[in-house]
């Protein structure tokens, strides 16, 4: 039997079970939350100290938004550092600005659709920002702060981009523009499909002169605290990949000042800076203006013209599966469709 107004009954297995309330879900409802002890006077301690952390839980889901994601994103120690100033930077100019002085206790399914559908972001960008408040929604959850509210929250779909390349001309006007020693790094990223952040942290060290190869083993960075070389962004990103000859003739020709194979004064170059750098290159060769990852997306396509089968690509590329290699690149230029359309002429007989 219960004790009156305390919640505590005995059970047949000779413990004591004590009842109390954890939160209220969006409806209303009460969650109950249970502990059990064999002594009476232990279990109502328990349980007082349960009702003393509930009423503090209660103060604390009044707590604004802002506070809570400021405070989460700080204890997120387990986050790379480049990670963690992409969060904060999506806190700050994403979510804050819009629903950062809503009180947690507030926060409601509707609230969050709202401010999804308002995002005037990329797909991919709006689900980045979607992820990041989930995770700091559901840690508020693990203190009984909120209740579930997100996982109906429906998020736009992933839109379907055209990778746009260097055509063979556009290709070769760029690579006549290639006339400094530090222009190595973009035929690097365009003979092997390297990142900018992963050519800007190459190392000397990294190229094996016997076996015409290098490896990839870091990415540059910028963090709050400045440039830095990281691991790379998963473990197949973290690659051997074949040098071709002339690229690796190319290579020989460079001065080795300094650690990395991109420098200037014995320094690496920055990410921002040898971008930069990569368009005027493009002005320079009369070339429409494109991002750096195009010679990724060039290389690409260009491997698979020339017969290079998708595994192998995969690897060279640091997917994590050929699965994002086809989804990516299975298409071709114009003029490469027409030449294998007109393939089929050999097998007509009119």
């Amino acid at each position: 039997m219960a004790r009156r107004g305390e919640n505590i009954y005995k059970r047949k297995d000779g413990r004591y079970e004590g009842r109390y309330i954890k939160y209220y879900d969006i409806s209303g409802k009460a969650v109950y939350g249970y502990i059990y002890s064999k002594s009476y006077a232990d279990i109502k301690e328990k349980l007082a100290k349960c009702r003393a952390e509930k009423t503090q839980t209660k103060a604390s889901s009044n707590i604004k938004l802002e506070n809570w994601l400021t405070s989460w994103v700080s204890s997120q120690g387990a986050l790379k550092t480049t990670t963690q100033r992409v969060y904060k930077s999506h806190i700050k100019n994403s979510i804050i600005p819009y629903i950062g002085d809503i009180p947690l206790k507030k926060i409601t399914t509707d609230v969050l659709q709202e401010f999804i559908n308002d995002l005037e972001l990329s797909s991919a960008t709006i689900k980045t920002v979607y992820t990041i408040l989930k995770s700091a929604l559901e840690a508020a959850e693990d203190k009984g702060y909120v209740s579930n509210v997100w996982s109906k929250v429906k998020i736009p779909k992933k839109e379907k981009s055209i990778v746009r390349i260097f055509t063979a001309k556009e290709q070769q006007q760029l690579e006549n523009s290639l006339t400094d020693d530090i222009d190595i790094g973009i035929f690097i990223s365009l003979y092997t499909g390297l990142r900018i952040g992963e050519v800007c942290a190459l190392k000397w060290s990294d190229i094996n002169f016997e076996n015409d190869t290098l490896t990839v083993n870091g990415t540059q960075a910028r963090t709050e605290k400045g440039v830095i070389i990281t691991s790379p962004k998963s473990k197949s990103s973290k690659r051997v990949i074949p040098i071709p000859l002339f690229l690796m003739d190319k290579i020989k020709l460079i001065s080795q000042k300094g650690d990395f194979v991109i420098s200037r004064y014995g320094k690496a170059f920055d990410v921002r800076t040898y971008r930069r750098h990569f368009k005027n290159i493009l002005k320079k060769a009369k070339l429409p203006d494109m991002k750096y990852h195009s010679l990724r997306h060039t290389f690409a396509t260009r491997a698979l013209e020339v017969g290079m089968d998708y595994k192998t690509l995969s690897e060279i590329l640091g997917h994590s599966s050929v699965g994002i290699t086809l989804d990516l690149y299975a298409h071709s230029l114009k003029e490469h469709k027409i030449k294998e359309m007109n393939k089929l002429g050999e097998i007509y007989k009119g």
